[in-house]
């Protein structure tokens, strides 16, 4: 799980012998990520452990993402997402055609309000 110029700060702590603290938005979001691919929070320890844990739960990743993205505001953007992690050609042809039609209509009416999301 390499850095890749991303501050895990927000999630954890690493201690000088490479023992790792989970901040509380850490425990939030990881037990939430792990404990949807059975992974239990608790026994990670280190970078190493966080490591195989993230690599164990990464094919339950899109589900994951879907049920999350399932409890938001459902904006033409939001149901994008969902449409392209459940694999429906359908509904993103379709919500395509809803993204670009607002896009025209804010260019014609040089409006800055999004119209309201067509079902």
């Amino acid at each position: 799980m390499g850095d890749h110029g991303v501050t895990h700060a927000a999630f954890f702590t690493e201690a000088p012998d490479g023992q790792l603290a989970f901040t509380a938005a850490g425990r939030a979001f990881y037990t939430a990520y792990f404990g949807y691919a059975g992974v239990d929070l608790r026994r990670i320890k280190t970078r190493a452990d966080l490591h195989q844990a993230s690599r164990a739960a990464f094919p339950s990743f899109f589900a994951f993402m879907a049920q999350r993205l399932a409890q938001r505001q459902q904006t033409l953007e939001t149901r994008a997402l969902l449409a392209i992690i459940r694999d429906d050609a359908d509904a993103l042809a379709r919500i395509d055609r809803q993204l670009q039609t607002r896009a025209r209509w804010r260019v014609l009416t040089g409006s800055r309000a999004v119209p309201p999301a067509q079902s």
